[in-house]
């Protein structure tokens, strides 16, 4: 077997040594934190502001849904459902719920909802199983809307739970 030539020692480099810069004291960046801190642009706390509506918006739409499933007559039943490890069947109860009231769901919603039960239920979790499983939930305006197909997988997930 050939012998495997031996590596050639580095050479040192010539390059120039880096000249580094003294760091700053933390009295000399205090100042610099302040004034930073205090250039707040009326830009900013407006877009602030402005993304504080959805989240009431949603709030209430939890609200709601939360009441509508105090009032439906398989309250247990469909918690206990939401609580099994089937994402679809997660994403589909809210909507099964608001089908009657009219109301906006979305995924954060749906997420939001479940962690008033300690479900705990990733936004990004439910828009993906409303979109992989096609035909239980359709797009309108105001956002998803159960379908027939999903108000069946629905009451079939509980009459499973009851049995």
């Amino acid at each position: 077997m050939p012998k495997k030539p031996e590596a050639k020692s580095q050479k040192t480099s010539s390059a120039r040594p880096v000249k580094r810069t003294p760091t700053r004291t933390a009295k000399a960046a205090k100042p610099a934190a302040q004034k930073a801190a205090s250039k707040s642009s009326p830009k900013a706390s407006q877009a602030r502001a402005g993304t504080k509506a959805p989240r009431t918006q949603s709030t209430q739409a939890v609200t709601q849904l939360v009441d509508a499933l105090k009032t439906h007559p398989q309250q247990k039943d469909l918690v206990t459902a939401g609580q099994q490890k089937d994402q679809l069947l997660r994403s589909l109860i809210p909507l099964y719920l608001a089908r009657a009231l009219n109301l906006e769901v979305t995924s954060g919603t749906t997420s939001r909802f479940w962690g008033t039960f300690g479900v705990s239920y990733a936004a990004p979790n439910a828009a993906k199983a409303l979109r992989m499983n096609t035909g239980y939930a359709q797009e309108t305006r105001k956002g998803k809307t159960i379908t027939s197909k999903g108000v069946r997988y629905v009451e079939q997930a509980i009459k499973q739970v009851r049995a």
